[in-house]
């Protein structure tokens, strides 16, 4: 009899193992790309640099990114700009400017940014709060014209303090916005408290890294006092700056204007402009493969103009990973949220220059390309329904040969 038992539980355990890798490999076919992760040789931290390729699949805020083990699972990350300062000494507020209106789709905190500098990183503090809430990140050079920086970025809770506020870092790509604005979507809810955002000096002085935007095709045209440069790029790359190799004349500054060309048309970006006393650098936020650059020229020679070069700020992920491992990274599911982990809970634990790793070529994911093709309907519920049986049956049988083993020892 308890021979039996012991079968009947090795069955059901298999059954529940079973319907938990189906499940896992569930979880990936909705993600249309995959890349494999550098193997590592011991376990811990690492900052996973996220290349061009890779984030050209994802969406905009790269809410669908996941990183996987060999078995599907999901492994926890954060973003490296959500790491702590060790530093509180040389923290720089910004000015908070007061709004005249309310927004109509929620809570507004506007800040502006003096020190002139391209930021890719703002802290923010909080009165304590347990409730969730994203926040979108929009720019501004003239209070009036604003402009989309980052959207749908999740608040985190406070954590356990006595000071009853708290930090938290927005990671964004690199703007130089004088004005920045911090929607919060909180329509029809009570409001969260802003106390201040701000910079640290530190973090202020060093150079943002970027990384190269391959290739770029550019075709110019001077028409009508302006001068227009038109970008293609082969995927819907992030680009955050634009790097003009201007010859003549020697000394200019006209104004630009940056437009992206998404499905619904042409959008304005941002506005700025291009000076010989500057470095020849436009600083943006746009998420296409095709850009339109318009140069007012007024009464002035059009510039001459050879190479542009595009670049995306360097993006990266914190994960734990064990040695040996094999880990990939997933992209391309447009109907994704932002996950959240417990791990951004302690990012204290995680210590400075942890070791950088990068990924292998993108390619497609095999799980999302046999469902597309094969159009295979969605075994979810039905894989539940069979744990559900599984544990059920196993109950059963376990109450009914206890009662069985229990009779029959009364009978002796």
């Amino acid at each position: 009899m308890k021979r039996r038992l012991q079968k009947m539980n090795r069955l059901c355990f298999l059954l529940l193992v079973f319907c938990g890798s189906t499940l896992s490999a569930s979880a990936q076919k909705n993600f249309k790309y995959k890349a494999p992760l550098q193997k590592i040789d011991s376990t811990g931290f690492y900052r996973i640099a996220l290349q061009p390729a890779l984030v050209a699949k994802a969406k905009a805020n790269l809410s669908d990114i996941r990183v996987a083990d060999a078995r599907g699972n999901f492994v926890p990350y954060i973003q490296a700009g959500s790491l702590p300062q060790k530093s509180q000494k040389s923290f720089l507020v910004f000015p908070e400017i007061a709004n005249h209106a309310a927004a109509d789709t929620g809570t507004t905190f506007t800040i502006e940014n003096k020190t002139g500098l391209a930021l890719n990183r703002l802290w923010i503090r909080l009165q304590n709060t347990a409730v969730k809430r994203k926040v979108s990140l929009l720019g501004s050079d003239d209070l009036s014209q604003w402009f989309a920086i980052q959207e749908d970025i999740p608040l985190q809770e406070a954590v356990q303090n006595s000071e009853g506020t708290y930090l938290q870092s927005l990671f964004f790509p690199a703007s130089n916005y004088r004005y920045l604005k911090i929607l919060v979507n909180d329509k029809n809810k009570s409001p969260v408290r802003f106390l201040q955002a701000g910079v640290y000096t530190e973090y202020v002085s060093a150079a943002q890294a970027y990384t190269p935007v391959t290739p770029v095709k550019v075709v110019r045209a001077d028409s009508n006092r302006a001068t227009y440069v038109d970008i293609r790029l082969n995927d819907h790359y992030q680009v955050n700056r634009l790097h003009f190799n201007i010859s003549a004349p020697k000394y200019y500054k006209r104004a630009v204007s940056v437009y992206q060309f998404v499905n619904s048309g042409k959008e304005l970006i941002s506005e700025a402009e291009l000076s010989s006393v500057k470095t020849p650098d436009l600083l943006i936020a746009a998420k296409s493969n095709h850009l339109l650059i318009e140069i007012s020229n007024g009464d002035n020679p059009p510039l001459s103009i050879g190479e542009v070069t595009a670049f995306q700020s360097d993006e990266y992920l914190i994960s734990y990973l064990e040695a040996k491992q094999h880990y990939q990274l997933l992209a391309g599911d447009s109907l994704a949220v932002a996950p959240e982990y417990d791990l951004k809970f302690f990012t204290d634990s995680i210590k400075d220059n942890i070791p950088a790793i990068k990924h292998a070529a993108v390619v497609k994911n095999d799980a999302y390309k046999v469902k597309a093709t094969e159009e295979k309907p969605d075994r979810t519920p039905l894989i539940w329904a069979a744990i559900v049986a599984a544990l059920g049956l196993l109950l059963f049988l376990t109450l009914k040969m206890t009662k069985e083993v229990k009779k029959k020892e009364g009978l002796e």
